[in-house]
């Protein structure tokens, strides 16, 4: 096997197998939540973004939540390949020495915003020539938007015993937020069964708007009245939109464009524990994932994806943890290295197989 499987839903799949497929096919780009999962693809962001898509001309949307987030604000920089760098870098520096807390881990998570959202950043993001820019959070209600860490607990675990009866049960305790590009078309927005705002991003609440959509519940402050959304608690938008569904939230021309660490698409974060409930094939008609072959994983020193939970399984020796995500984000550039080489030589038709 090589080193990236590239997987398609029908229509892409057609289109692909007819046409091959170039920048100018695309018209979005989704981004997944993952924390750390995401260095285990940044070398593939990074040849797409940098270089793949450098050259288009047409406007693209970019959506994503949490790390999705982040990486695609990284994406909208004059210098996506120094940004994305700047990330995984800041990333893989984290440290806690002394145990976790909500405070500490809010200190290093600035770190990544200020790797990708400075205030040079946010100009550069709200005036991309090509680039689209949107996150999502979540607008917590009831329990979950408490300040309590008990009560967030309780919020979470009845929101995991709740799953099993349908993804559509958090209705009453989540609702989307999608903070747009103001320039950018309207294809994106909630298109299931959930609440969800469009609040336009501006040079006041980018910032926050992208902190507030990694802003893990229990672990992490939440983000209050982020300027211009509605009032009230906005957290992870991973809860809701975990490795966001295009079905679910876009409905537009062109092709879905969809680096993931993942060979899956997994809606919602509490139904990664639900590993019957697959995401429906027709929610991922236009779809183009791409994601490391399970040969190429398990050929890294770590030989797996990194892992949030790696800062507990290694705690006390960050030198190691370190090291071997270090050596995930570096052996990741040859996927990006072998997605232009696919492109180029117009393979892409020969190794994509359907969703």
């Amino acid at each position: 096997m090589g080193l990236l499987r590239i997987r398609a839903g029908q229509s892409a799949l057609e289109h692909i197998q007819k046409h091959g497929l170039s920048p100018s096919d695309i018209s979005t780009v989704f981004g997944a939540s993952g924390a750390a999962k995401w260095l285990a693809i940044y070398g593939l962001d990074r040849a797409i973004f940098s270089q793949w898509l450098a050259g288009a001309s047409h406007p693209i949307n970019l959506f994503g939540t949490s790390v999705g987030a982040f990486k695609l604000a990284g994406a909208c920089r004059q210098d996506p390949a120094k940004a994305l760098d700047d990330l995984a870098y800041a990333y893989i520096e984290q440290s806690y020495p002394n145990g976790f807390s909500a405070d500490l881990i809010d200190v290093e998570t600035q770190k990544l915003l200020n790797a990708v959202v400075d205030q040079a950043g946010v100009d550069e993001i709200l005036a991309h020539p090509v680039f689209r820019y949107h996150c999502g959070t979540v607008l917590a209600k009831g329990l979950l938007a408490g300040a309590s860490v008990t009560q967030q607990k309780y919020a979470m675990a009845l929101a995991f015993a709740l799953n099993g009866f349908g993804r559509n049960i958090h209705k009453k305790s989540m609702q989307r937020v999608i903070f747009a590009d103001d320039r950018a078309d309207g294809a994106l927005g909630g298109r299931d069964a959930y609440v969800s705002h469009r609040v336009a991003l501006n040079r006041d609440n980018l910032r926050s708007a992208v902190m507030a959509s990694g802003s893990i519940p229990v672990v992490m402050h939440g983000v209050s009245d982020v300027l211009g959304a509605p009032a009230g608690m906005h957290r992870d938008g991973g809860l809701l939109d975990y490795h966001p569904v295009p079905g679910n939230l876009w409905q537009g021309e062109g092709l879905v464009l969809y680096p993931h660490f993942y060979s899956e698409v997994t809606s919602g974060w509490f139904d990664k524990y639900f590993f019957w409930r697959k995401t429906p094939k027709a929610l991922l008609d236009k779809v183009v994932l791409i994601s490391p072959s399970e040969s190429f994983l398990a050929s890294t020193e770590l030989g797996r994806i990194p892992d949030r939970r790696d800062f507990l399984r290694m705690q006390g020796d960050d030198i190691m943890r370190k090291r071997l995500w270090r050596d995930s984000a570096t052996r990741s550039l040859e996927l990006g290295e072998a997605f232009l080489a696919l492109a180029k030589a117009g393979d892409i038709g020969s190794i994509v197989e359907p969703i």
